[in-house]
């Protein structure tokens, strides 16, 4: 079951949608962050099925049937567009639906300008008197439990295969820097391939907020993961957003923001003295790419390794052949 659903009254009173509607709306929403994405002929659509809904809302119906005529509605109202496998009902966003997120001024941010400062005085208020709201959470408690995501954010129970599935997890070690309150965009970060909470990307972070953006997801993997790792943001400007484009270019957009993630785990000393830079990243793409498939970080001392490993196989293979041309060699010594 997913902890809590973000709903823009304004939007939803705006596309005449009831409360039933606008609940399901804020849950789709958010499916291109975790949801399995599956190329069609008119396009990529994410798996959604009607027992996922179902599970993760179960305020909204327990009727599959219910949550597919609920989907319809939507379909009608403009925000999201329908298909379907032999399997499963697919998924996509309309250009309509991506105003769901968006200030007055067109700038990503948490639902209006209103909302979002009137929202700010409580926050600050339940900070500076947390007795008047009730008591902070106890040690070990969930640190942010709104926006966590659902039970099973692969999809792996939505009929559809796991090639996808590891591109919607993310690093439940990233933690905010210490000392540091992060007011949270509501955008979802995709990290790393381990089965994890989702992570709220701090508003403070630079680079593009448009999750439709082609660099957002890598940008924010390596921005994310760097900050983790440095206590600071990388720089952001255009040679950073030409670079992430020609990542996702050369890896393709499914898994250029796991390469990125799992870069940052390198400590090769070459690496790690240029501060994992993207230029280093770009450079050696497709290297990065296989270390993150076989989950493995190359470094100098990885590769000293491998060769003397390969040297001493060469140097036996070599000796084993001297020895049987010897054998078959000995006959004819005594001719």
């Amino acid at each position: 079951m997913q902890y809590t659903v973000t709903i823009n009254q304004v939007k939803a009173q705006e596309w005449g949608l009831n409360s039933q509607q606008a609940l399901l709306f804020a849950f789709v929403y958010e499916c291109p962050s975790w949801a399995n994405p599956i190329k069609t002929d008119t396009g990529i659509y994410f798996a959604l099925s009607k027992a996922k809904i179902v599970e993760e809302l179960p305020l909204l119906t327990d009727k599959p049937d219910t949550a597919y005529r609920l989907l319809k509605a939507l379909r009608d109202a403009g925000l999201i567009e329908l298909s379907s496998t032999s399997s499963i009902t697919l998924i996509r966003l309309t250009e309509k639906a991506k105003e769901w997120n968006r200030k007055l001024d067109g700038s990503e941010k948490y639902p209006t300008s209103n909302a979002l400062n009137g929202r700010k005085k409580i926050r600050s208020t339940s900070e500076k008197s947390p007795s008047k709201v009730g008591k902070k959470s106890e040690a070990g408690s969930e640190k942010s439990p709104t926006n966590q995501g659902t039970n099973n954010q692969g999809t792996n129970n939505q009929g559809t295969n796991n090639q996808g599935t590891n591109q919607v997890t993310s690093n439940q070690d990233l933690q905010d820097a210490p000392g540091k309150p992060v007011e949270s965009l509501g955008l979802v970060l995709v990290v790393d391939r381990s089965e994890a909470p989702r992570v709220e990307i701090p508003a403070d972070m630079p680079g593009p907020k448009d999750q439709a953006c082609k660099t957002f997801k890598a940008w924010a993997n390596y921005a994310m993961a760097y900050r983790k790792r440095y206590n600071t943001w990388p720089v952001w400007n255009a040679k950073a957003g030409g670079q992430l484009g020609q990542l996702v270019d050369r890896l393709g957009a499914d898994v250029a923001h796991h390469v990125a993630a799992h870069y940052l785990k390198n400590s090769d000393v070459g690496v790690v003295r240029k501060c994992h830079s993207l230029n280093e990243l770009l450079v050696n793409a497709e290297s990065y790419h296989t270390q993150w498939v076989t989950n493995r970080q190359m470094n100098s001392t990885t590769a000293q390794q491998i060769e003397r490993k390969q040297a001493n196989h060469a140097a036996g293979m070599e000796a084993a052949q001297r020895i049987m041309q010897r054998a078959g060699g000995q006959p004819n010594e005594f001719l």
